[in-house]
């Protein structure tokens, strides 16, 4: 499998920028193939929750690839409950970037980015789908909308690409200050934006279905909040590709029927999994779930194993229900991406604590300042608290810029240290 991808990566990088529409089509038609099989003939290392996750996230990239027309590209922190009211497939860009690089064919747009003028230190995540942009092969999608969260890169790629594809952008400020007048404030911009889709879909936003919408959220998220104290004494076969579809389902798969299910499977799975007697690793960031060597030191091992991800555990929390938008705005002003550093610190170890994790490994990836500029602190911090830390540098899309070396050294030492202490 491995060398059919390498070489459709290869195809795809000799004829992107030539014949755009035509390796779109090529590239959906991949994504609609890999989809029928993994279906048919799943992965049987993975319990049955984590099989229906892996076609819930490929559905969700099909349905907004195939139909731009009634599309969104959204940042992954964006709340789409709204969307999803008005018949809106939201396109996570972030999670177009990786299925790319499932596909082998990240390097192409990288590339087609950087010739452009795109600083080759810029987030490679930003800098793939810009490239996909410029080549034409990413369609132009009915709307762009993106939050402030919770990066700089999310203001200038999105406003890029709606320049690049004349198509409106909205954007959501979160402030900065976790407050009531915080929230007050992104409440009156979802209804803004709320606004705008009913004058442009011509249709009125039906307030029950809204309503619908966010109680699946917030079922989904009692749901997982479920599962945090069986996460301390439970191992249930994972890989790090299964920790990134998950945060998909916490963001912007949050209110589909799919992310419901995939969280009552979840809860189901926990509930009857033996007991975890291995390494429980708490993952700050993304992660490079491509590299062989990840995989190796931490897919299905229940000697070593990634207990929860700060991607997906970010909204784990309790929010106010009875007002859909409220609901919305609490989840950007409240998480831990958003505010101080200490705010993620903080939540880590809480998150380390309640799974009882043995270390945590703070994944540096390229182009990111943010995790970047403060990973030494989050260590020093992490540490002081009592969970070994490792820094690890990499790339979580982009393979041109790290090594299978350097991941396997230094995770695989950290792992080792980890096992030899009591």
């Amino acid at each position: 499998m491995s060398k059919i991808i390498d070489q459709f990566g290869v195809h795809v990088g000799k004829n992107a920028e030539a014949h755009p529409e035509r390796i779109r089509k090529e590239i959906l038609a991949a994504y609609k193939l890999f989809g029928w099989y993994q279906h048919h003939f799943p992965d049987q290392r993975k319990p049955k929750s984590r099989q229906y996750l892996a076609d819930a996230c490929m559905k969700f990239m099909v349905d907004g690839f195939s139909h731009p027309e009634h599309a969104a590209m959204v940042s992954i922190f964006m709340p789409c409950e709204l969307l999803h009211a008005f018949g809106i497939s939201p396109i996570c860009a972030e999670m177009f970037s990786t299925y790319l690089n499932g596909a082998g064919a990240e390097k192409a747009f990288a590339e087609a980015a950087e010739k452009a003028g795109i600083a080759d230190t810029y987030c490679s995540y930003h800098k793939v789908v810009m490239g996909a942009a410029l080549t034409g092969v990413l369609p132009s999608t009915r709307y762009i909308i993106n939050t402030s969260l919770a990066c700089d890169a999310n203001n200038l790629t999105f406003r890029a690409l709606s320049e690049k594809m004349g198509t409106p952008q909205f954007y959501v400020e979160v402030p900065y200050r976790k407050e009531e007048y915080s929230v007050e404030y992104v409440m009156q911009e979802l209804k803004e934006l709320a606004a705008a889709l009913e004058e442009r879909e011509g249709k009125r936003l039906d307030p029950g279905l809204l309503k619908m919408y966010t109680d699946r959220s917030a079922e989904t998220i009692r749901n997982i909040q479920k599962t945090i104290p069986l996460r301390k004494t439970r191992y249930l076969p994972g890989d790090l590709t299964s920790e990134l579809y998950e945060a998909l389902m916490m963001h912007n798969a949050l209110g589909s029927e799919e992310a419901l299910e995939y969280s009552r499977l979840l809860k189901k799975d926990f509930e009857h999994v033996s007991l975890d007697e291995g390494k429980r690793i708490l993952w700050m960031h993304t992660n490079p779930f491509w590299q062989k060597s990840a995989q190796e030191l931490l897919n299905y091992r229940p000697d070593q194993h990634v207990a929860a991800t700060e991607l997906s555990y970010d909204v784990w929390q309790n929010y106010h229900t009875d007002d859909p938008f409220r609901f919305m705005a609490e989840r950007l002003v409240y998480d831990p991406y958003n505010g101080p550093i200490s705010d993620r610190i903080r939540a880590a170890e809480k998150m380390a604590q309640k799974v009882s994790a043995d270390g945590v490994v703070l994944f540096c990836h390229w182009g990111c300042k943010e995790t970047c500029g403060a990973s030494p602190y989050i260590k020093q911090q992490m540490e002081a608290a009592g969970f070994p830390t490792l820094i690890l540098n990499g790339d979580g899309v982009d393979r041109s810029n790290t090594s299978d070396g350097q991941i396997s050294t230094r995770l695989g030492a950290f792992m080792e240290m980890l096992g030899g202490m009591k």
